[in-house]
């Protein structure tokens, strides 16, 4: 394989362009990298949540499982802990991007990769600190405040607003066991680049095809946007002062996406194609939780509890065209334009959205999403949901982990 740069035709581990995926950018609903970097977790002492999900309140060992030991979840949880355990690198990080099918999204070498692989190693992070895993947690965490930071490395792609999104949320979420100068020194400049990138009118998106400003002069996503949301919450909850109006600006695009149909769009730039496929329920029904969660803790009122059930009840009813997507090679070819990047990302933020609700109807919500995750687990204990270099196994899995740790 090769890539295509100024200087002519580079091997695959030299600075260079990749054009797979170049074509399906033609249109606005392009290649997108969403799931890679797309989740957060349990808040601390936040207005609407529960206390502080902490190692001792957890469900599981992370010892192996007694023969006798029949519990589909502690069962599916240990073997996503496993793998995430096994397949980290030595410095602490998760993916090399040395691994190739020919149909990833367009990325530019190195950075893009930089951006991947801090944000998946940011999500396995706060997996393994959700189960109370200490030594590949700690070897992750050491990863993410000594790695250097994720640049945009081109004028059109901004996967580095993942990055800066997943690091400040592991790191604020360490914040929670105590002071650490280390920590909340890494988490500052996480928010100060995820600050330096939100798009000119607020909330982020991770392309900027035209324009290539300083400020992405593309408007901003609804899941990318709700991303970023939930990690100022945690960082504000951990004592971290926000920057002056972006949190603001920030909601409020995500409220303008809100459809009538109580779905939200792709982006606020699809706002005059409202009834495009994927903007209609069975397209959106994925990002309609991440984005009703987010603005829930921001006490938006477009997210009222009835609002999220009706989402919820919609992942439920229309959770076939998700499954369509999951693992499709090219993004954006299923029905309704759902990709496959989506999958582990929305079953991660429909099972945050259960704090939303009376405890009472926990229960049946809590069963309908861990169906979709369950019976998809891999031989070698991990999830995937589209086959990206080598980050969509951990990335997956984490997401998996996270999202059953919150059905049992």
């Amino acid at each position: 394989m090769t890539f295509k740069g100024g200087m002519g035709v580079l091997p695959m581990h030299f600075r260079g362009k990749e054009k797979h995926g170049r074509d399906a950018h033609a249109t606005p609903f392009s290649a997108r990298i969403i799931a890679v970097y797309i989740g957060m977790f349990w808040l601390s002492g936040c207005a609407h949540s529960r206390p502080a999900l902490l190692a001792s309140d957890l469900p599981i060992s992370t010892a192996d499982a007694s023969p006798k030991e029949t519990d589909p979840f502690n069962d599916a949880i240990r073997k996503g802990v496993a793998f995430l355990v096994k397949s980290q690198n030595p410095d602490g990080s998760w993916g090399t991007g040395l691994e190739t099918r020919g149909t990833e999204v367009e990325s530019m070498v190195p950075g893009s990769h930089d951006a991947f692989r801090i944000g998946t190693s940011a999500l396995c992070v706060m997996a393994l600190r959700e189960v109370g895993e200490k030594t590949a947690h700690d070897k992750g965490v050491e990863y993410l405040i000594g790695c250097q930071e994720a640049r945009r490395d081109d004028g059109e792609l901004l996967y580095n607003t993942w990055a800066h999104i997943y690091a400040l949320q592991a790191l604020v979420e360490e914040l929670r066991s105590g002071p650490n100068a280390r920590v909340e020194t890494a988490a500052k400049k996480s928010l100060a680049s995820l600050t330096r990138y939100a798009t000119y009118i607020g909330g982020w998106n991770y392309y900027d095809f035209k324009g290539h400003t300083q400020a992405p002069s593309m408007g901003p996503t609804s899941f990318g946007t709700a991303a970023g949301l939930v990690a100022l919450h945690e960082a504000q909850v951990a004592g971290i002062e926000l920057p002056a109006r972006l949190a603001e600006s920030s909601i409020r695009r995500l409220e303008e996406m809100r459809l009538p149909t109580g779905f939200y769009m792709y982006g606020s730039d699809y706002k005059y194609h409202p009834r495009m496929p994927g903007n209609t329920e069975r397209g959106a029904v994925g990002r309609t939780q991440p984005s009703n969660y987010a603005l829930w803790l921001w006490k938006s009122p477009v997210a009222t509890e009835g609002r999220i059930r009706v989402g919820l009840d919609a992942f439920e009813r229309d959770h076939a065209f998700l499954e369509m997507g999951r693992k499709r090679p090219m993004p954006h070819e299923s029905w309704y334009q759902t990709s496959g990047y989506y999958y582990y990302f929305d079953h991660y933020y429909a099972a945050r959205l259960l704090e939303a609700l009376p405890a009472a109807e926990r229960g049946k919500y809590a069963k309908q999403i861990a169906a979709g995750v369950i019976p998809h687990q891999e031989p070698d204990g991990s999830w995937w949901d589209y086959a990206m270099w080598d980050y969509h196994k951990p990335y997956g899995t984490a997401f998996a982990v996270m999202t059953l740790l919150r059905c049992k």
